[in-house]
């Protein structure tokens, strides 16, 4: 998975491309709380490539932890259909999914 990091103005947007790896998902936990704690964020998944059920279920539910802790206030943006079908079914009750990025900014 490859990140890139744009600041538009107090909001980070983390637009996030390629396969997401279960095995990586702590890691990227751990990186989220070094750079983003108690911050705004937005994940822009648009560029994500299909990586089954299980792997995307984790890593909702690692953003899911993060913004339901309060360490971070994250958004998502740009989900694909199976993507957004997927999260139906997460248990994220605290994420909140907008179709844009510009949505997910005027949402905070």
């Amino acid at each position: 998975m490859e990140v890139k990091i744009v600041l538009d103005g107090d909001i980070a947007v983390v637009s996030l491309s390629g396969r997401i790896e279960i095995e990586k998902t702590q890691s990227f936990k751990k990186a989220c709380l070094q750079n983003f704690s108690e911050k705004k964020v937005v994940f822009c998944m648009k560029n994500i490539s299909f990586v089954g059920s299980s792997g995307i279920q984790n890593f909702f539910g690692v953003l899911n932890d993060l913004n339901s802790n309060h360490k971070l206030n994250a958004k998502i943006a740009g989900l694909n259909p199976d993507f957004q079908r997927l999260f139906k079914f997460s248990e994220c009750s605290s994420l909140e999914v907008h179709e844009s990025i510009e949505g997910a900014l005027q949402s905070f």
